[in-house]
């Protein structure tokens, strides 16, 4: 009887954890390549994960660090516990305690006090300040995993060992060590699995040619989920698993041969996975390029590859923020960046971008004049732009009674639930200020507090603010009114034709993503080479045709696709573009936004 009550209780608990990852790793077999349709089963996008060369060339800069992170750390962590439990050492105990501090301090201090240290040394940042950022957050784990294995141990032992004529070196090494075997193992398969896992701290100490798979992942998800990001993901989910589950059993002294047999299927499996993508030309010139998810095409960067024989090393953002973070810290390199409008302006004030030389670029007149000269970079000299698109409403007919033209669909009480809204400081604020009418680069505090009052309001009425995946909750019925981009909307589109995308009537935010050579590049020479290729027409047309975003070329158009380039929600009429903005940096306003917002999110 205890333990049916115990399982009515602990049931549902470990429903409510596990459920996302039964959820996770089922959808990795699904034959749509949207989450929210299921097709039927297959091992397809196993496979895909497996041909990923930026995802698989991800896993094995993980393992790398991995791999040396553990064997730093388990070595330091090891001689540490041992100081402190075998040597009397004046101060242990504030020593043991700062040795444990990054263990209780909140990883996004560690993360940013980690960053500015290396900024200050002039550390390159890359895979070895990843590795010494992790060794600095995963020897408390060896350290206290070591530690109490030592108190268990009886230290007449090493003292019988030095009686006999052992040196206390030799007295560790030949009798404490063997027996702390057990915990050695437990901590270093614990510092591989936090190690592999780590995303926050990692994301702000990498640089070029850098990126782990959990950043992989984490930017290939702003551009929506997809199975070959589900796949890849239960792969590692079931490797971390059963290593986790080693760790355990081997603290515990439990191990035995299932215990060994599932640690090294787990490293056996990883290894196998991260043997797929393709291989590396280490002696041709290697072109660095920091760009959003799916924001370009294998057969573009191919094309590049073949004509320079050149090697280009994808890395990915997920916010124009986070890639000033980047290029603002002077300790990451990259030859080509994608920033949107308002972070041109940014970055050149700053003097973080390199001027165009014009003269090498013979396909610029390819581009079209309306998106030529913009407020950001008024001559273009900093940027040409690439890619652009609206945000707006999208939203299932089959679902929406009455016409959807107008922001206040997003305000509609009947459709409570059923509205997301992105995630996104002044994407929210230029819903609302346009909505009333007003500009969505609004300066002016009362006009700012009034849209604050507006989002307030609607609050209760949403589902979830949501960037990555609007366009499966659209899919799956679960919303019937997204704000989003067009690009992702219109792919929802593809599965489902009951997904309108709508400009409202008010006007909308207008986004141009452009192409720029920071200021510190290695290449630049190569990177004006890139953007030159990129404004070919048949180039640019095969980039839109892939990723379903709006080129900036205009000598592209006739050979996008014909369901892309008629596409209303791609390319707006002129009329409906008169309505757009662009959106400005607003220098010291932006903190009154961000101080609203914060109190939005906080209610």
């Amino acid at each position: 009887m205890r333990r049916v009550r115990a399982g009515l209780i602990l049931g549902p608990l470990y429903l409510f954890l596990y459920a996302p990852l039964f959820v996770l790793a089922t959808y990795s077999f699904n034959q749509s390549r949207l989450t929210a349709v299921w097709r039927g089963f297959t091992w397809e996008w196993y496979a895909v994960a497996w041909r990923d060369e930026a995802l698989i060339q991800s896993l094995r800069v993980s393992l790398r660090v991995a791999m040396l992170v553990t064997l730093i750390t388990t070595t330091l962590g090891t001689l540490a516990a041992w100081a402190l439990r075998r040597r009397r050492l004046p101060g242990r105990t504030a020593i043991e305690s700062l040795f444990m501090l990054p263990a209780v301090i909140p990883e996004i201090v560690i993360a940013f006090s980690t960053v500015v240290l290396f900024s200050l040394v002039r550390l390159h940042l890359g895979a070895p300040t990843i590795v010494l950022a992790h060794v600095a957050f995963c020897l408390p784990y060896v350290l206290y995993v070591v530690a109490a294995r030592l108190e268990r141990l009886d230290p007449r032992l090493e003292e019988a060992a030095v009686d006999l004529g052992a040196s206390p070196l030799q007295a560790f090494w030949y009798v404490s060590l063997p027996l702390l075997q057990p915990a050695l193992a437990s901590g270093a398969l614990l510092v591989f699995t936090l190690s592999l896992d780590d995303y926050l701290i990692t994301s702000f100490v990498a640089g070029e040619q850098s990126t782990t798979l959990p950043l992989q992942i984490y930017a290939m998800l702003k551009s929506g989920i997809s199975p070959e990001i589900n796949a890849i993901s239960t792969v590692l989910l079931i490797a971390t698993g059963l290593l986790i589950a080693a760790a355990i059993q081997l603290d515990r002294g439990k191990a035995g041969k299932v215990t060994i047999a599932a640690a090294g299927a787990a490293l056996v499996g990883i290894l196998v996975f991260a043997a797929g993508g393709g291989s590396t030309d280490g002696t041709r010139a290697t072109l660095n390029l920091f760009i959003w998810s799916n924001y370009t095409s294998p057969k573009a960067i191919a094309e590049f590859e073949k004509r320079y024989q050149a090697k280009v090393n994808i890395q990915l953002y997920d916010s124009n923020e986070a890639l000033l973070a980047k290029l603002d810290s002077g300790a990451a390199q990259y030859d080509i960046i994608v920033p949107g409008d308002y972070m041109v302006r940014i970055l050149s004030r700053r003097g973080l971008l390199r001027p165009l030389d014009k003269n090498q670029l013979t396909h610029i007149g390819n581009l079209d004049p309306e998106l030529m000269g913009l407020p950001y970079d008024p001559e273009n000299r900093f940027s040409v732009p690439y890619l652009w698109g609206t945000t707006g409403i999208g939203y299932r007919r089959d679902k929406v009674s009455g016409p959807v033209d107008s922001w206040a669909s997003l305000w509609d009480r009947q459709y409570r639930e059923r509205i997301t809204m992105l995630d996104d400081i002044r994407e929210n604020f230029a819903a609302a200020l346009k909505w009333q009418g007003r500009s969505l680069n609004s300066v002016s505090p009362t006009e700012i507090e009034e849209a604050y009052r507006t989002l307030l309001a609607q609050k209760p009425l949403l589902r979830a603010y949501d960037s990555a995946s609007f366009d499966q909750l659209l899919l799956s019925g679960d919303a019937w009114l997204a704000h989003g981009y067009n690009g992702q909307v219109v792919k929802a589109q593809r599965e489902d034709p009951r997904i309108e995308y709508v400009v409202p009537r008010e006007g909308a935010t207008l986004a141009v993503d452009n192409l720029c050579i920071p200021s510190n590049a290695l290449h630049p020479d190569l990177a004006l080479l890139f953007i030159n290729l990129m404004l070919e027409a048949p180039i640019a047309a095969e980039i839109t045709n892939h990723t379903g975003y709006p080129t900036a070329n205009l000598a592209a158009r006739p050979l996008i696709t014909p369901a892309l380039r008629n596409h209303p929600g791609l390319f707006p009429p002129p009329e409906v573009l008169a309505r757009c903005e662009l959106i400005s940096d607003l220098g010291p306003v932006l903190a009154l936004y961000d101080r609203y917002w914060t109190e939005l999110k906080s209610r």
